[in-house]
């Protein structure tokens, strides 16, 4: 279950707005409580999407996935895919720790395609079960579906969960 306010969720479809027709991302920042069954978001962090074929060669991924896909990887860039880079992460770790919060999530958006993880999402963008993916629609622009999602322990698919606000 995912714990935020109306306002963050305004917050995550206005930046998914404003990065259309791209993927926007970011971090949810936050706590886990409840004996590890709830994220409590405390702060919505925008952050670059950094999905080009550079960064990616940085950070050693295998491009023949990508490219076996919907033809060139340049057209991927940013449009169908986010990179949220591993610096990123950490930078935010360490700003929010002296709070007593860390990064308990993530966010992107789905520029005219359903606000459901892809098996992309699955395999490269969710690497820890115990955090919340929020995926938003954005369709022509205007941000509609909105959904969190959890992973399974052993990272075979994501289940929908409970959001409230």
């Amino acid at each position: 279950m995912i714990r935020l306010s109306a306002r963050h969720l305004a917050e995550i479809k206005r930046h998914a707005e404003q990065e259309y027709p791209h993927e926007c991302c970011g971090l949810l920042i936050g706590r886990i409580v409840d004996g590890g069954r709830t994220r409590e978001i405390a702060e919505i962090h925008p952050v670059a999407n950094t999905f080009t074929e550079e960064e990616l060669r940085k950070l050693n991924f295998d491009l023949s996935e990508l490219a076996a896909g919907a033809g060139s990887l340049a057209k991927e860039e940013r449009h169908h895919r986010m990179l949220i880079s591993p610096l990123e992460y950490a930078r935010a770790e360490r700003h929010y720790s002296a709070r007593g919060l860390g990064v308990v999530g993530n966010y992107h958006s789905h520029p005219d395609h359903p606000a459901v993880p892809s098996q992309f999402d699955l395999k490269h963008l969710a690497p820890w079960p115990t955090m919340s993916y929020i995926v938003v629609s954005v369709r022509a622009g205007k941000a509609t579906d909105l959904f969190s999602w959890e992973i399974e322990p052993d990272g075979s698919k994501f289940n929908q969960e409970e959001i409230i606000s």
